[in-house]
């Protein structure tokens, strides 16, 4: 898998996010790292703009996203913008096999992450947090800082693993005619 990232935040909050976080929010702003949305909150229709020109250049099949986020978000990209959304729980029993998954994949070298210091960054803030039948996932109460990019990756690879240890009929028997 290669792995493509994105990240927004309010303009007009990120030298107050850089203090608080204790990162280069800035830098990563003038180096494209993150997108800066206009004004003091997210501008989802700017978001909505983005993801409709990556859309258009990328093989989007689906986008996954958390239900407690970003309704009108998600409404309008599939309503008005033919994309497919999947919610995608935040519990044990939608992320323990992915984490499991991008766990494996990383370590063995499958997986090709990008230069990108949000991405590393978040990745060294990840708590996994683990439930009393051995599931992981990535926690986000007990990380003290940001792991968003993390979790939307665990979420993305979910979703591209669907069915696909799953072998087609027509792969055992063939393709049958009358």
């Amino acid at each position: 898998f290669d792995v493509l990232v994105w990240y927004w935040h309010p303009a007009d909050h990120i030298e107050e996010r850089a203090r608080a976080d204790m990162v280069a929010y800035p830098l990563w702003v003038e180096q494209r790292f993150i997108r800066a949305t206009p004004g003091n909150i997210v501008d989802y229709r700017f978001i909505r703009r983005d993801i409709q020109r990556l859309t258009r250049i990328l093989d989007v099949r689906e986008i996954a996203y958390d239900r407690w986020s970003a309704t009108e978000l998600v409404q309008d990209l599939q309503d008005q913008d033919g994309v497919t959304m999947v919610e995608f729980g935040q519990g044990y029993a939608s992320m323990n096999a992915p984490a499991c998954e991008l766990e494996r994949r990383v370590l063995g070298g499958l997986v090709a992450l990008p230069d990108n210091p949000v991405l590393t960054w978040q990745a060294s803030n990840v708590v996994v947090r683990m439930d009393p039948a051995g599931n992981i996932k990535p926690d986000k109460e007990k990380s003290r800082k940001r792991i968003d990019g993390i979790v939307a990756l665990v979420m993305a690879l979910g979703r591209a693993t669907v069915g696909a240890n799953e072998r087609s009929v027509y792969q055992e028997r063939g393709i049958r005619t009358l």
